[in-house]
C-alpha cells in the first residue's frame, strides 16, 4: 500500500509540476514584445527632405560608407545591421535581388548601383537595424529612387 502511494505520489508530481513552474514564474503577457518606437519610414542621411530621391553620386557614397546608416521618421540614425537589397531598372523594367546583405551591400549588389540611371529604384526589406545603443530591432522597408 504505501509503495502504491509512493507510485501516485510521484506521478502526480510530475504532472504538476509544470504547472506549479508556470505560477512560479513572473507574470508576462503572451505577447508581449519589447517596446520599439513606432517607425514608420526611414531614409538615407543626404535625403535630408525625406523626399525618397537621391542622387547617384549619393546612392555611391552611402552604399561606400560603413556602417550604412539611415534616419527614421523619429529622427535618430540607425546603422543597418540585415537587409535584403533589390534593384528596380525601369527601362527596360526588371527587378534584381542580390540576396541578404549583412552590414554592408553585396559587391554585385554595389556593381548594380553605378549602373543605375535617373528613376530606376534601390529597395531595402526585411530591414534590421540597430539603435544609438546597439539594440536591435526591425525597421520597415526603404525605397530610394535615383534622380538627376
Amino acid at each position: 500500500m504505501l509503495q502504491k502511494t509512493k507510485n501516485q505520489f510521484a506521478l502526480l508530481s510530475l504532472v504538476f509540476f509544470p504547472f506549479f513552474m508556470l505560477a512560479q514564474s513572473p507574470k508576462t503577457a503572451k505577447n508581449s514584445k519589447p517596446k520599439t518606437p513606432s517607425l514608420k519610414i526611414c531614409h538615407v542621411p543626404s535625403d535630408s527632405s525625406t523626399s525618397s530621391k537621391i542622387t547617384l553620386a549619393d546612392a555611391q557614397f552611402w552604399a561606400d560608407s560603413l556602417p550604412l546608416t539611415v534616419i527614421c521618421n523619429d529622427g535618430k540614425p540607425y546603422s543597418l545591421s540585415q537587409f535584403i537589397f533589390t534593384t528596380i531598372i525601369m527601362n527596360p523594367l526588371q527587378t534584381k535581388e542580390y540576396g541578404l546583405a549583412n552590414n554592408g551591400i553585396p559587391i554585385l549588389a554595389k556593381k548594380a548601383i553605378n549602373q543605375l540611371k535617373p528613376g530606376d529604384t534601390i529597395f531595402l526589406k526585411e530591414v534590421v537595424g540597430k539603435d544609438m545603443d546597439g539594440v536591435e530591432l526591425k525597421l520597415p522597408n526603404i525605397v530610394f529612387v535615383i534622380k538627376e
